[in-house]
């Protein structure tokens, strides 16, 4: 790969113009001056934003091609990644790519395949939880063995669907509708991730998942999913669209004590028993938006260099994998 030129404006696009896209405009503004914009927007109301913050506005990725775009920021509905991809992988020299990735067994196979075949730009997929300070301090205190022999863990997520994007009709949105890559499993893969992060590869799982017919969508609001690590590790996860207080806690069960992360509440703790001890964190471990930002910048350091990346599309493909066949697992499990 050639070196982008230091005088030369970066070439981004960005496949979204929602609100994780409109974000890492923004974010790219600061992280990469002058960088020339494009975004394809598929609204009266998204391209008269883009056109508002110097963004140029594009009908389609295939019409934003003549710009050669350097950077390809994937951030289109769940249901266009794989058509952004395909076209993607092979035009861009370096992609950011949302979660999911992909949402079907047969783009799984088509990224599969490219990845075997040698292709390795670089890439950043956007399980930005990765990036917190905080779930770094968790990682290494089970690493650091305060806890013990770890015996079991927990990992709870969710929140009010309708507060999710402000100022949008959530029922219009992708995670209202399966069809579009919307449903807990899809949307809140960041916990299955989490999982994989803190304690290394799944080896069994299953899932159970529903409506709860509070929201007028067409998508499961609420999953419970069950994994054996291939450490033997028992991990249990729960992901909802219904809790009217946002939560996202982890719990980590060992012999010498349980490790407590509240994201939410901005608290980590160790209790054993003699009593609970707060574990030291800085405020700066609780920014959620820097994280957004750490994972684009990742990917600017790697771009025309031979940098790896914390997290790249083909480290991203066990947790695509499972994910897709936990959804499907709870659709088997339906049909029972």
């Amino acid at each position: 790969m050639q070196n982008r030129a230091a005088d030369e404006p970066l070439r981004v696009l960005l496949t979204g113009a929602g609100s994780i896209g409109k974000r890492h405009a923004l974010n790219l503004r600061g992280l990469a001056p002058g960088a020339q914009l494009a975004m394809v927007c598929g609204s009266d109301e998204s391209a008269a934003w883009a056109r508002q913050n110097d963004i140029t506005v594009v009908p389609t990725v295939e019409a934003a091609l003549a710009r050669k775009p350097q950077l390809a920021v994937v951030c289109s509905a769940s249901s266009r990644h794989a058509h952004d991809l395909a076209i993607l992988m092979d035009a861009a020299q370096a992609l950011y790519i949302e979660k999911p990735v992909v949402t079907n067994a047969d783009a799984l196979r088509f990224l599969r395949n490219d990845i075997a075949q040698g292709w390795a730009k670089p890439s950043v997929v956007g399980c930005n939880l990765r990036y917190l300070g905080a779930v770094q301090k968790l990682q290494q205190a089970i690493s650091d063995g305060l806890a013990g022999h770890i015996a079991i863990a927990t990992l709870q997520v969710g929140q009010w669907l309708p507060d999710w994007r402000p100022g949008r009709d959530y029922r219009e949105s992708y995670s209202a509708h399966r069809d579009q890559g919307g449903g807990v499993i899809f949307d809140l893969v960041h916990e299955l991730d989490s999982a994989v992060n803190l304690f290394g590869d799944i080896a069994h799982g299953q899932a159970a998942a529903g409506r709860s017919g509070g929201l007028q969508i067409d998508s499961d609001d609420a999953a419970a999913i069950t994994l054996q690590m291939a450490s033997g590790l028992p991990v249990q996860i729960t992901l909802d669209y219904t809790s009217r207080k946002p939560v996202r806690q982890y719990c980590v069960v060992g012999d010498k004590g349980t490790l407590r992360l509240d994201i939410v509440g901005k608290s980590l703790t160790l209790e054993t028993g003699d009593g609970k001890l707060d574990l030291p964190a800085q405020p700066s471990d609780w920014d959620m938006g820097s994280t957004y930002k750490l994972a684009m910048q990742d990917l600017l350091n790697a771009l025309g260099s031979a940098t790896p990346t914390r997290y790249s599309l083909a480290q991203s493909l066990h947790v695509t994998q499972w994910m897709i066949d936990l959804e499907a697992s709870a659709w088997r499990m339906k049909a029972q």
